[in-house]
């Protein structure tokens, strides 16, 4: 399955993202673009899986719109930040059981916390119920 990875967050970048306060998801790498969506893992202290993004196709800097006022838009634009490239997230899903990382270990579904970004199981796309809550 290569349309879903598991990605880890800060917890902070994670609830900007949840306030609509931040509209992208910055990385220093190329996400390959088969990819769809991110399943956020949110590292110590919350240490759980509770949201997933449906996101847009990567953005260099400069192609953010200015009239997307997300927190480090226009720092990435002007190239100011490390990461050069920008994922806008287009959907957010919660989780109504988020799911800690000992239960995604328990499952099978991973082994420890995702370092860069892992693929997504499809055992685990297809018993976690991401679709069924919407937040934007």
């Amino acid at each position: 399955m290569n349309t879903d990875i598991l990605i880890s967050i800060k917890p902070i970048h994670m609830a900007n993202i949840a306030s609509r306060t931040k509209t992208h998801e910055f990385r220093k790498y190329l996400i390959p673009t088969s990819v769809k969506r991110m399943w956020f893992y949110t590292t110590a202290p919350i240490q759980r899986l509770q949201y997933i993004a449906s996101i847009g196709t990567a953005k260099s800097p400069g192609e953010i719109s200015t009239e997307d006022t997300g927190l480090r838009n226009e720092e990435f634009n002007a190239g100011g930040k490390e990461s050069r490239h920008a994922y806008e997230i287009v959907h957010l899903y919660e989780l109504d059981e988020p799911l800690s990382l000992r239960d995604l270990i328990d499952h099978g579904f991973v082994k420890g916390a995702p370092q860069k970004y892992q693929w997504v199981p499809l055992e685990m796309f297809n018993q976690i119920p991401w679709e069924q809550r919407c937040v934007f």
